[in-house]
């Protein structure tokens, strides 16, 4: 068994710094454009003069039902349309109202609007209904034949 008396220190390197992944003094260009998309994906309003309606789909054993809530939007600014399982309903709602005075700020959103959805079953495209009142689109949306759910009793 040997023992070594005289012990080395271990040698010591220099440490080379670590490159950065990237900086970020490279985004100065993108930072505004960048930021910009965040706020519109991930904003209430989805930007200003934008409008997004708030509503609900909901399936029972027979239909969708679709309720969207349009406060202000004329019929005639509505467009409904299915393409295979895809639900679209596109429009616009405007707020110019003709008042006296200038308009110093407003609150009311506006502009163009769409709500899309692909529905887990096909619909009898030519059963499905919609009315709007009291600033609430209701589109009913009855199942195909083959794609209602049938309920078996267990004898």
């Amino acid at each position: 068994m040997s023992t070594n008396t005289g012990s080395k220190a271990p040698e010591r390197r220099a440490v080379q710094p670590r490159p950065e992944p990237f900086s970020w003094g490279e985004l100065g260009p993108w930072a505004g454009r960048m930021q910009d998309l965040m706020e519109q994906m991930w904003s209430p309003g989805l930007g200003v003069g934008d409008f997004a309606p708030g509503g609900e789909l909901r399936e029972t054993d027979d239909a969708f039902t679709l309720e969207l809530d349009l406060p202000g939007v004329d019929k005639k600014d509505i467009t409904i349309d299915f393409s295979g399982r895809r639900l679209s309903v596109r429009g616009t709602k405007s707020t110019e109202k003709e008042g006296q005075g200038t308009l110093r700020h407003t609150t009311r959103t506006s502009g163009s609007f769409t709500y899309e959805a692909v529905l887990p079953v096909a619909v009898d495209e030519k059963a499905v209904t919609a009315s709007l009142a009291d600033g609430v689109l209701m589109v009913t949306m009855p199942k195909a034949t083959e794609a209602k759910t049938t309920h078996v009793e267990i004898s």
